[in-house]
């Protein structure tokens, strides 16, 4: 659950909604889990390639993870 009311929070929705809608969206999400304080997104892109998204709900920061496939990738969101 998100508060978005903070900051943070907001920034990884914001980023979320923008990457995943529209006419030519970046990535599908296919797993979301929360682990402290920030969200674990499993993603597909737009070329089949399967990442891992850590979005920080304190400040504005991504990194990633690059799987091979895509139980991989799910295992990693779960833990």
């Amino acid at each position: 659950m998100l508060d978005l009311s903070k900051p943070g929070h907001r920034s990884a929705h914001d980023f979320l909604l923008r990457a995943t809608t529209g006419r030519n969206p970046l990535f599908r999400a296919f797993a979301i889990s929360r682990k402290g304080q920030s969200l674990i997104v499993g993603v597909e892109t737009v070329n089949c390639s399967y990442l891992v998204l850590r979005l920080s709900l304190t400040s504005k920061r991504l990194t990633w993870r690059y799987f091979v496939s895509y139980p991989e990738a799910c295992k990693c969101v779960r833990g």
